[in-house]
């Protein structure tokens, strides 16, 4: 009976997170629909000042504001400029490809920071996660297909995305843990903003009406989708938690067929899947070795979640 309650109690957190993710792949498609006509930094310029909205609400709420002071800027600043680059191929990965495909790289991310965690952080991998890692990037060489597609090009470009935003894992695993989740917050839109404006004077071109409500809708949804995500990895078991992220795949293949008429290949299925289990395996892991599980502004994990 008890157990039974405890499970209901996970169900609020779990659609929050499930709506979270989905938001996250709406900017995704929004993007998609406006790169045709505006530059990519522009973009991510008008999209990070409309998501600092939802974030000031949301610090705001719960008195966050004290939790600024003492913060080290500079690891919010390399931080940062790692992941605007991953935005930045990210975005210009969703605009050139199917929006499938992009997934596929972008499910990278947990597989690369496992390297990474070995490479700089000195953790130890055993057989069974090198294991799963291995099987993630076959998944994700079957599904992108680099060598049989007229899109190889692109896909190089793309996954310059999982290597930037695993980047800023790093960082934040290694210095940023004495850090507090509203300076991650703030201090991450504020940088944000400061490196796309610097060059969105370069390339700026005035939107119609209709395409700053989207790039805005794009920027509203992105920073609700944070605080939706955040909270429920606050409270979700991590093996919950860590496999939810694996629903914007779906969401992805959803939007990309009814919004841009993308039909995924046998390819994306078979990859996709084997990509999921690998990652999914890998979170197993992390929660029996007993290892936090976090989340991250841009959906990819690079901010460390305190459970309550």
């Amino acid at each position: 009976m008890n157990s039974k309650l405890s499970e209901k109690n996970y169900l609020p957190e779990f659609f929050l997170a499930c709506l979270g993710y989905f938001l996250f792949v709406t900017q995704d498609a929004i993007v998609k629909y406006i790169a045709e006509d505006y530059d990519i930094i522009q973009i991510i310029f008008v999209n990070s000042l409309f998501a600092l909205i939802p974030i000031i609400l949301y610090t705001q709420t719960l008195n966050g504001w004290k939790e600024l002071k003492g913060a080290n800027l500079k690891i919010h600043f390399f931080r940062t400029l790692t992941m605007v680059l991953a935005v930045f191929f990210a975005y210009t990965g969703f605009y050139l490809l199917p929006m499938v495909t992009m997934y596929s790289i972008v499910f990278l991310i947990p597989l690369l920071i496992t390297i990474g965690s070995v490479l700089f952080l000195g953790e130890v991998v055993r057989w069974k996660r090198f294991t799963a890692i291995v099987i993630g990037f076959i998944g994700t060489l079957i599904s992108i297909n680099p060598f049989g597609a007229e899109i190889n090009s692109y896909v190089f470009v793309a996954l310059l995305c999982p290597i930037f935003a695993s980047a800023s894992y790093l960082i934040v695993r290694k210095y940023g843990y004495e850090e507090s989740l509203f300076s991650f917050l703030i201090f991450g839109k504020i940088f944000m903003i400061l490196f796309s404006g610097i060059f969105v004077f370069f390339v700026f071109k005035e939107m119609t009406f209709n395409d700053l409500v989207l790039n805005a809708i794009s920027g509203i949804s992105r920073g609700t989708a944070m605080i939706f995500v955040i909270n429920a990895a606050r409270h979700l078991p991590g093996a919950i938690f860590g496999s939810i992220l694996y629903t914007q795949i779906f969401a992805g293949v959803f939007l990309g067929y009814v919004v841009f008429n993308e039909i995924p290949t046998i390819n994306n299925y078979i990859g996709n899947l084997i990509i999921i289990a690998a990652g999914v395996y890998i979170v197993l892991r992390e929660v029996k070795l007993k290892k936090n599980i976090v989340t991250s502004t841009a959906r990819h994990p690079t901010i460390p979640i305190k459970k309550d």
